[in-house]
């Protein structure tokens, strides 16, 4: 069943993307020495080893900042939606990640103003890396393995440090694919904490493209799953810090969830001195109103009791129009990849 938020036009793009990215990877398994070998000229041309030639990408912003001219809003993703022509992942589910959905919303925008939008796998250091194919196997033995420092987990170690560079140098809007933030992902262990630290996006310059879960009350939509929430908390881990249960919170006073959110928003930004504005206890929630991804408004949800940002305010934008195809913003259902400790 084609995903519902997402127009036409952008599905049918996300879908080329992800199968000619799935033609590609299965290339790369069938001859792991030609990647390899690139990856070798790249890091001879620099005069290193392999794995210190890769080590040291990771950590170069300049290969991630955008190009002189522009501000691009820089857009992250998390996991992906089911979909009947998506390829398989690695537990054989026809499933498209977020990444391409991603890359094909900032491809359409850049057509109209070109440098607007941009991810991470569309950046010069982003593209190297996705060229590296370091999630197979078949790669990873042909660099050599645990014995040349190619130890298991170097993609996800690669991927985070890349991630969290790639955080450390936006400026201003940032958008998430995705509903919420999995405490597994490197979009809640890496990228979210470091775009609430930057100065130059903080916490009211992050949105998230999609709205929270229709499953959770709608006391919990419309307090705990604004923007600001959302990238601050983390609703699936009760043993770890910033924890909102979806269900429970609904049935809490309002005191009890104002509180729960201050605490929440400023665990999000420590180093903020701003006070917690507090709204008048009893206060109806307020309404969830938002300007579909989709027709490029980016007019953050209202967000209860929320300290100061950091960052530049962030204004609706002008986009690049609605394009064919609007359709409302409904949440689709995230799934797990295999992959999605990329983002």
């Amino acid at each position: 069943m084609s995903p519902e938020p997402i127009p036409k036009y952008i599905e049918q793009g996300a879908l080329r993307r992800a199968n000619a990215r799935y033609q590609a990877t299965l290339e790369a398994r069938r001859d792991p020495e030609s990647v390899v070998e690139r990856i070798k000229a790249a890091a001879q041309a620099k005069q290193m080893k392999p794995k210190a030639y890769i080590d040291s990408l990771v950590k170069d912003k300049e290969k991630l900042v955008a190009p002189e001219g522009t501000h691009p809003i820089s857009a992250f993703w998390s996991f992906g939606i089911e979909h009947p022509e998506a390829p398989p992942n690695n537990k054989g589910v026809h499933f498209l990640d977020q990444r391409f959905i991603a890359e094909e919303w900032a491809a359409q925008r850049n057509k109209a103003n070109p440098g607007v939008a941009q991810t991470l796998e569309t950046t010069e250091g982003g593209r190297e890396l996705d060229d590296m194919f370091l999630w197979e196997d078949a790669v990873i033995g042909a660099l050599g393995g645990a014995q040349k420092g190619f130890k298991p987990g170097y993609a996800r170690e690669c991927w985070g440090q890349i991630s969290t560079s790639y955080a450390e140098v936006a400026e201003g809007r940032a958008v998430v694919f995705g509903q919420t933030a999995h405490t597994l992902s490197i979009l809640h262990q890496e990228e979210l904490r470091t775009l609430c630290a930057n100065e130059k996006v903080g916490l009211d310059n992050i949105h998230f493209a999609y709205e929270a879960p229709r499953d959770w009350p709608a006391e919990t939509r419309a307090e705990a799953g604004t923007d600001a929430v959302r990238a601050a908390a983390q609703f699936n881990d009760p043993t770890l810090p910033r924890y909102i249960d979806p269900k429970a919170f609904g049935a809490d006073a309002p005191e009890a969830r104002k509180a729960k959110i201050d605490k929440v928003l400023t665990a999000a930004t420590p180093a903020q001195e701003a006070p917690v504005v507090a709204a008048p206890v009893g206060q109806a929630p307020p309404k969830s109103v938002r300007t579909p991804l989709w027709q490029v408004g980016f007019k953050s949800t209202p967000t209860a009791a929320r300290p100061a940002s950091r960052g530049p305010a962030a204004g609706t934008g002008t986009g690049a129009g609605t394009g064919p195809g609007v359709v409302p913003d409904l949440a689709p259902r995230p799934l797990t990849t295999g992959m999605d400790g990329m983002a």
